[in-house]
């Protein structure tokens, strides 16, 4: 009996790893056919990793590093990773709250006493969490040259938006800002007496054991650094990069793949901060209304077909970054880009990898007639209190476009991509569009999604 029962058990066992064995291989498969075919609409190179409980399943390099000499992209090249970095700010914060050097209770002018509190308490929650209502610097016009500020030290740059207007009562709604993870950095500045890198580079990466994660710094030589690369009007072309001053705290570290997971499994070690302050900064922030916000404290908290995620991406000069963790799967995806490009294309394919991952299927584009797309044009409107909200669906030749009509929207003329004859995405920001035919006429409403699912219903005017 206890033979049998032992035969038992190894065949099972035998049998679950020839099964994890074969999914494995059918998402490699797919996984290398799925970048080959979307990378050249992205940059010239990528690096793809994806860990689960840890352990690398999948890590590969693709594309070229240099489209001159076509050098081959390796997995262990190193790409600026923007606003990814903002991990990084937030856990040094959370490391002096835990040391109790201050609290995240406390007004900003504590640190900043120059800093207009423009009739509102602003807190260093609201920093963290993007809800202090601060313009982003990066929006704002000044009469001083991109030289001149590249030289400007950290309070130099704060001076540029801290007269700006609040848009609106600190920690009543969600607007991401880089302004908010520069006051940060500034903050810890003065909270620890070292200047953000050093802070950052002694408690933060080296306490992780980041061996290839740096402070950008373009004088320090290093053969690994993928050539960065724009894309406008479709043509490529070499990147100009902005200056680690004027990005700071709010996105100037460089890394690999590798440095990027060992990333992850310190957070999870509990190496940097502990277990509870992990799973407030990954927990989403609750607004004064009561409703939570789509952000944590540098992370953003979504969903990819109802699969739980916790992700951020970095959008800079010459490259693009992605990071995405499903809990509870335990799987932690990284796409690093060399290239710049305005729309999101290379966030569809980080989704992408991500439901493969998990045995997932994934949608593809649906060619319809323009006679099939001309019944969804016209002008929509949807009502948030008394203030008027519009959009216009526009046809161009077989193209299919829309466009937010109220300024406030941010919502420039781009096109819908179908993904079923009645069901839309775009390629610039996480939303998707679905129109809806109302029973016994020829009359459609528009319902919009955005990543925690139903966002409104628009009446077709």
């Amino acid at each position: 009996m206890k033979n049998t029962v032992t035969f038992l058990f190894v065949l099972l066992l035998f049998i679950n790893t020839a099964s994890a064995q074969l999914r494995s291989k059918q998402f490699t498969e797919k996984a290398d056919s799925l970048i080959n075919i979307r990378l050249p609409d992205i940059a010239p190179g990528a690096v793809v990793l994806v860990a689960n409980k840890g352990k690398v399943l999948y890590k590969k390099a693709f594309g070229v590093v240099d489209i001159h000499t076509n050098a081959k992209m390796k997995t262990d090249h190193i790409f600026r990773i923007g606003s990814v970095g903002k991990q990084f700010t937030a856990v040094a914060i959370l490391q002096l709250a835990e040391q109790e050097k201050l609290s995240l209770k406390d007004s900003i002018q504590q640190f900043i006493p120059d800093f207009p509190s423009k009739g509102h308490r602003i807190t260093i929650a609201h920093l963290l969490s993007q809800t202090s209502g601060i313009r982003n610097y990066f929006e704002l016009e000044t009469d001083a040259g991109q030289e001149e500020i590249s030289s400007y030290s950290p309070k130099q740059v704060i001076d540029i938006f801290k007269t700006e207007p609040l848009q609106f009562v600190p920690g009543s709604a969600f607007q991401y800002s880089n302004s908010n993870y520069f006051l940060l950095g500034y903050i810890i500045e003065k909270v620890s007496g070292l200047s953000y890198k050093e802070y950052l580079i002694k408690n933060v990466v080296e306490k992780a054991g980041l061996k290839s994660t740096f402070y950008i710094d373009p004088a320090r030589n290093e053969s690994r650094r993928a050539t960065p690369y724009s894309r406008f009007d479709g043509k490529l072309e070499a990147a100009e990069l902005q200056s680690a001053n004027l990005t700071y705290a709010a996105g100037a570290l460089e890394s690999t793949a590798d440095d990027l997971l060992k990333w992850q499994r310190a957070l999870q070690s509990g190496k940097l901060i502990k277990a509870e302050t992990l799973r407030q900064a990954i927990s989403p922030y609750k607004l004064a209304d009561g409703t939570n916000s789509e952000y944590g404290f540098g992370w953003f908290i979504r969903n990819i077909d109802g699969e739980s995620t916790v992700e951020h991406s970095g959008s800079t000069d010459g490259y693009q970054t992605d990071v995405l963790y499903m809990p509870d799967q335990d799987i932690y995806i990284v796409t690093l880009f060399n290239c710049y490009e305005s729309d999101m294309d290379w966030q569809v394919l980080t989704n992408d990898i991500a439901k493969l991952s998990i045995g997932k299927s994934i949608g593809s584009l649906v060619t319809l007639t323009p006679e099939q797309l001309k019944k969804y044009t016209g002008n929509y409107e949807v009502f948030a209190g008394t203030v008027s909200h519009q959009m216009r669906i526009t046809l161009e030749g077989s193209d299919l476009f829309v466009e937010a009509l109220n300024p406030n929207d941010r919502l420039p003329k781009v096109q819908l991509y179908a993904e079923k004859e009645n069901k839309f995405y775009i390629k610039e920001a996480p939303l998707k569009f679905e129109f809806v035919r109302t029973e016994g006429s020829d009359t459609y409403t528009l319902v919009t999604y955005n990543n925690r699912g139903k966002d409104a219903e628009w009446k077709k005017l």
